[in-house]
């Protein structure tokens, strides 16, 4: 058998903010504020994804930070505002497909990259959640937050699983924190970690794309397969290891730890509990060696 590996790509490990909001729409700070407190924090990306409006704000991008276009959309049911959102990165100008399928491919043709926000979140009078069936059905997406301020990260975890199970090794789903920052306090709580060789946007799209990052609240971490098992390093005090199934097949009190994988697994992922939060890897398939 063989590991796949997300991780194994020349590259550089940075910090990556991918659902923030500005005046653009519902937050208290004009982009120029918001991303200057991100470039402060050591990010070297940003996206700000005003609620149904792209509020473009590459201008502001140098050489340490990348500015990326993006928005989130309220997927209608039956209409607006009720519904849940739907991220969209890369993108410039918002889907106008009434359906969450047709919305991520629309996304998807116009080269962003689209993903499920804060799956559990009750809001808009319940209207909000990816349902277990509904993330079943869904195609094209690539990723899904497991932390957000405003959603149960247990639940959302579950659906994320689901969600890399579901679309299979072909097609990477990435774990994704965010910090959905609107007003004072809620910056810099969730956020993603991409291994990138340049600070630009299509070396972020690529990582993406790959499954190249991982979630985290504060633990830092490296993760990847050496002579057929996961390893991970991290400052975290804890490591556990779960199989696709959801049942975790190892822990280990410390925060460098290693697990070789069985056929039986479908695949690895790895969470890092510390002092500071938690980190969530992305999955490494085990595939029969052809």
């Amino acid at each position: 058998m063989r590991v796949l590996d997300p991780y194994a790509h020349p590259g550089v490990d940075r910090k990556a903010q991918l659902h923030c909001h500005s005046t653009g729409s519902d937050g208290r700070y004009p982009p120029e504020a918001v991303v200057e407190r991100y470039r402060q924090l050591g990010f070297s990306f940003v996206a700000i994804t005003d609620h149904d409006t792209v509020t473009d704000a590459s201008r502001l991008s140098d050489h340490a930070c990348c500015v990326i276009p993006g928005v989130e959309v309220t997927v209608p049911r039956p209409v607006r505002p009720f519904g849940p959102h739907l991220g969209c990165l890369f993108v410039h100008r918002p889907p106008q497909a009434r359906t969450a399928q047709a919305a991520i491919w629309e996304v998807v043709q116009a080269g962003g990259v689209a993903g499920l926000n804060h799956p559990s979140w009750t809001g808009n009078l319940w209207t909000a959640r990816w349902g277990t069936s509904e993330v079943r059905s869904l195609r094209g997406f690539h990723f899904v937050e497991v932390w957000n301020p405003h959603s149960d990260p247990e639940l959302d975890t579950r659906r994320w699983v689901q969600a890399v199970r579901w679309c299979g090794p072909e097609h990477p789903v990435a774990p994704v924190a965010a910090d959905d920052f609107h007003r004072d306090g809620q910056l810099g709580r969730g956020w993603v970690v991409v291994r990138v060789p340049s600070v630009t946007a299509a070396a972020l799209r690529e990582a993406l794309l790959r499954g190249a990052a991982y979630a985290t609240t504060g633990p830092q971490a490296a993760f990847g397969v050496r002579k057929g098992a996961v390893w991970v390093e991290s400052d975290a005090g804890e490591v556990r290891f779960y199989r696709a199934c959801g049942r975790m097949v190892h822990r280990v009190r410390r925060g460098c730890a290693q697990y070789e994988p069985a056929p039986q697994d479908g695949f690895v992922r790895v969470e890092c509990h510390g002092a500071t939060g938690h980190a969530w890897s992305s999955a490494f398939w085990v595939l029969p060696d052809p």
